[in-house]
């Protein structure tokens, strides 16, 4: 019997088809989402959609967090996924006005604690892991949690912005292999 494998398809999820208001407090209770991809459903619960949230660190249209004072909301955002995936990224926001410590953890042993600056100073963090399985998970211990996740990936390479010296030095190369290039045609 021969067992065909599949590859497991990448994909990318952001909350902006989805609208809600903009303070917690208007936001009623934990919203579960059943959001369709390439690999089948994935849940999200835990938290509530807000549509341009109010002390937002950055300008997202729509996120998923959860706060304290929100309607009866965890202080953990799980993410269920149908299928094991890899490769997994998410970013996080901070909500609090102090610099504040998360866990995002995996149901495979990956996990990693990461400190986030304030909302009113960025405010956000990339967070990845190589192995992800079919769950991943984002808490904090501080008994007043604010946080938010604007979007998340898997079975994908982290997104990278490059830094302005790693592309000053990829110029230099280029214009160093144009060079010699003109140089040998000389």
């Amino acid at each position: 019997m021969l067992a065909a494998a599949t590859k497991a398809s990448a994909g990318t999820v952001t909350f902006s088809a989805y609208s809600g208001p903009p303070y917690f407090a208007d936001a009623g209770p934990i919203q579960t989402l059943s959001i369709p991809t390439s690999i089948g459903d994935v849940t999200i619960t835990g938290g509530v959609i807000l549509s341009d949230a109010s002390f937002c660190p950055a300008c997202y249209p729509s996120v998923y967090g959860t706060a304290y004072f929100g309607d009866n909301l965890s202080n953990v955002i799980t993410l269920t996924f149908p299928v094991d995936i890899h490769d997994f990224f998410l970013l996080l926001l901070n909500g609090e006005t102090y610099t504040d410590s998360f866990t995002v953890a995996d149901n495979v042993g990956g996990s990693t604690t990461v400190t986030i600056p304030p909302n009113t100073s960025s405010g956000e963090e990339l967070i990845s892991f190589a192995a992800a399985g079919t769950q991943v998970t984002v808490t904090t211990s501080d008994p007043d949690w604010d946080f938010l996740i604007n979007e998340f990936g898997y079975n994908q390479l982290t997104p990278t912005t490059p830094e302005p010296a790693t592309l000053a030095l990829l110029g230099t190369g280029l214009l160093g292999l144009l060079g010699l290039r003109k140089r040998r045609k000389a």
